[in-house]
């Protein structure tokens, strides 16, 4: 009998109700695979499968939209905020851990399994990856990503990885300031602008090949720390307190009551990010180099 079950699709649910995609908590949740003991799967959406498969073996992946039989084991790990398939958590027996399913609706299990979910309330000062490992029981010991062997050579010096969801324009850094920066790094060092938009095995071996990830608060923060890159994050307005793993530094807008807003879109009509500078950013650089 499989002993575990980790339930945690790609998107999570924000405070207003809206259910929104949310592929960099997928990949943070693999730091737990280094805490359970013993046989597991994963049960997960479609979309998620492609980029999970570079974590953990396929046939370890379970696709909730389309599972339709029963599955007991000793522990359910449930990172998920949200119901993503009611007919499925009807059909899966074990130890609830996390958000805790009891036939109707998802129940906290305690106060640090909350805080992995949006909005990220990290007043009591631990990382996302801390609190996971907390939430679930098991004593934190700096856990990092668990990830397959990616073996591609590195030959770019710095990636940009400034492509933002639409969804989420408040995240955006201006298009000006990634030309700008260009310009300052070009004298010094390989630029390459972000590729695979649209493909996850293009963008995996192309953040495989540079050296040092420049990047918003978005999927590539996360999968750049998976891939064991130095990275650079341009954050403000949705800040998910990483934990740093010594190869990560924060660029932020000066302090302001409504930052960090966890708002797709900037009340204010002018994200905070616009103030962080491309200077700021290249003389950054120059601490990993």
């Amino acid at each position: 009998m499989t002993k575990n079950l980790i339930i945690k699709t790609s998107y999570s649910k924000l405070p207003n109700g809206e259910i929104k995609p949310n592929f960099g908590d997928l990949i943070r949740a693999s730091v737990l695979l280094n805490c359970i003991k013993g046989d597991f799967v994963w049960l997960t959406d479609k979309r998620s499968i492609n980029l999970l498969k570079y974590f953990i073996d396929l046939n370890k992946i379970i696709n909730i939209e389309t599972f339709d039989e029963k599955l007991v084991v000793d522990n359910i790990y449930n990172i998920d905020n949200y119901v993503a398939n009611e007919q499925v958590f009807k059909k899966i027996k074990g130890n609830w851990h996390g958000f805790i399913w009891d036939g109707k609706k998802l129940n906290p299990e305690n106060d640090l399994i909350k805080i992995t979910a949006p909005p990220y309330d990290f007043s009591n000062k631990k990382s996302w990856q801390q609190a996971l490992i907390g939430a679930m029981g098991f004593k934190w010991q700096q856990q990092d990503y668990f990830l397959k062997s990616i073996e591609n050579k590195e030959i770019i010096d710095i990636g940009f990885n400034w492509h933002v969801n639409q969804e989420w324009t408040s995240k955006q850094w201006p298009k000006k300031n990634w030309k700008e920066l260009e310009k300052l790094l070009k004298k010094d060092y390989s630029v390459s602008w972000q590729q695979g938009l649209n493909n996850f095995d293009e963008y995996v071996n192309w953040l495989s090949s540079c050296k040092l990830i420049i990047t918003c608060e978005t999927l590539g923060l996360h999968l750049a720390l998976a891939l064991k890159k130095k990275v650079i994050a341009i954050v403000g307005p949705a800040e998910s307190n990483e934990f740093p793993y010594s190869r990560l530094i924060l660029a932020k807008p000066s302090p302001r009551d409504c930052m960090p807003c966890f708002l797709s879109e900037c009340k204010f009509k002018k994200t905070c990010l616009n103030e962080v500078e491309p200077k700021e950013i290249y003389r950054i650089v120059s601490q990993f180099f």
